[in-house]
C-alpha cells in the first residue's frame, strides 16, 4: 500500500465525515409546521364555537330591545290606570299582563339591573340627577327612573336613576 492509499484508508470517507444536512431536518421543519397547523385549527374550531355559542345565547338581544319600550309602557298604564278610576278588574288584567311579559323576558334571560338602594355604578346605572345628603357614604341610587336591563351579562339597556351623594364628596364644600 503505498501512502496515498494508506491517508486515503484512514481518512474518513466523505459521506461520514459530512454532518447530516437538510434532509434530517426537513422531516423535523415539516413536523413542526404540522404541528403549528394543527394547533391552528385547534384555535380557529375553538373560536369560531365561541362565536357560534355567543350568537345564540344573545340571539334574542333585539327583540328584547325592541320590547322592553312595551313593557315600559304597561307599567305606566298600570300605575295612572288606578289613578284616571279605571275600574279594578281592569287594573289586575294589566298587572297581569305586565307579570306575564317579565317572565317571559325572564325565560330568555332578560333580567332587571338592581337599582334602588345598591352603590352607583356608572357600567349600569345613568344619572339623571344627583342630591347631597350626609346620611350616605358613597354615592347611592335612591330612585329608579326608567329600569335597566341584562340580557344574560350583556347590558341591554342602563337603569336611569336619581343618586344622593355624600357632601363631603362634593367640590367645594
Amino acid at each position: 500500500m503505498t501512502t496515498d492509499e494508506q491517508d486515503i484508508a484512514a481518512a474518513p470517507s466523505e459521506v461520514e465525515a459530512e454532518p447530516v444536512g437538510p434532509a434530517v431536518e426537513e422531516p423535523d421543519e415539516r413536523d413542526a409546521r404540522y404541528l403549528r397547523l394543527a394547533a391552528d385549527f385547534e384555535n380557529f374550531k375553538r373560536r369560531k364555537a365561541q362565536e357560534i355559542a355567543d350568537v345564540r345565547r344573545y340571539e334574542s338581544e333585539d327583540a328584547a330591545l325592541a320590547l322592553l319600550p312595551v313593557l315600559d309602557n304597561l307599567r305606566r298604564a298600570v300605575e295612572h290606570a288606578g289613578e284616571a278610576g279605571a275600574e279594578d278588574f281592569f287594573v289586575s288584567g294589566l298587572q297581569l299582563v305586565v307579570r306575564e311579559f317579565e317572565t317571559a323576558l325572564e325565560r330568555i334571560g332578560v333580567v332587571p339591573v338592581p337599582a334602588v338602594g345598591e352603590r352607583f355604578d356608572p357600567a349600569i346605572h345613568d344619572a339623571i340627577a344627583a342630591e347631597e345628603s350626609d346620611d350616605v357614604e358613597h354615592d347611592t341610587v335612591v330612585a329608579e327612573l326608567v329600569p335597566g336591563y341584562r340580557l344574560h351579562d350583556r347590558l341591554l339597556r342602563p337603569a336611569i336613576v336619581r343618586v344622593v351623594r355624600p357632601r363631603s364628596a362634593v367640590p367645594g364644600s
